[in-house]
């Protein structure tokens, strides 16, 4: 950004040469889309909240317990899913056993073999969908973020509630929220919760 010319530098971001707030931030701005797909999280069919998450997660600045004892609290770190493995943005809605259940869930119901990245930025960066056809592609790209919201909320629901946790209910929330967002993807008409998922198996 800055080129140095004897005794003055020089600004390359503006015609000038000379520095503003503004260029600078048209040049962070410029080089953070071509590292992040925001269209999938600002959508007008995705929750404002289940966006904002995910636009959070992917950043890493959700209070998990890792980010808590990072800030100096002194706290029992571990996940409350499963709990076996430290609380961290990228183990409980990644590679947690829970969590897989959903990812795996959401693989059969597309018919896809998935490796899931180390991240969830990583994720969201490589979740394009070209494979799943052109009809499938706007409610393939929703999916991750229905999975990131759903496991928070069953998450908070745990550590704030003190309820149990129960595969089948995280299921069941799942597929009920997925549903209600992504049939406001399809030009088909109002589908059932079964022609949905009928829909999705087909070409």
């Amino acid at each position: 950004m800055l080129v140095d010319l004897e005794d003055r530098m020089l600004w390359k971001e503006t015609k000038s040469g000379e520095f503003s707030v503004k260029s600078l931030y048209g040049a962070l701005e410029t080089r953070n889309a071509t590292l992040f797909s925001w269209n999938i999280m600002w959508n007008l069919f995705v929750s404002s909240k289940g966006g904002f998450f995910t636009w959070e997660a992917s950043w890493g600045k959700v209070l998990t317990l890792d980010q808590l004892k990072r800030r100096g609290w002194i706290v029992a770190n571990r996940c409350f899913l499963c709990p076996v493995e430290e609380e961290s943005i990228d183990h409980f809605l990644i590679h947690c056993s829970k969590a897989k259940v959903l990812w795996e869930l959401i693989f059969a119901l597309f018919g896809v073999t998935w490796v899931l990245p180390s991240s969830v930025k990583e994720t969201l960066l490589g979740w394009n969908g070209s494979f799943v056809g052109k009809k499938h592609q706007k409610v393939w790209k929703v999916a991750p973020l229905c999975l990131f919201w759903t496991i928070w909320k069953e998450r908070n629901r745990i550590t704030f509630e003190n309820e149990e946790f129960l595969v089948q209910k995280l299921k069941i929330s799942f597929i009920c929220n997925y549903w209600s967002w992504a049939k406001l993807f399809i030009d088909v008409g109002l589908l059932s919760l079964i022609n949905h998922f009928d829909w999705l198996g087909s070409k």
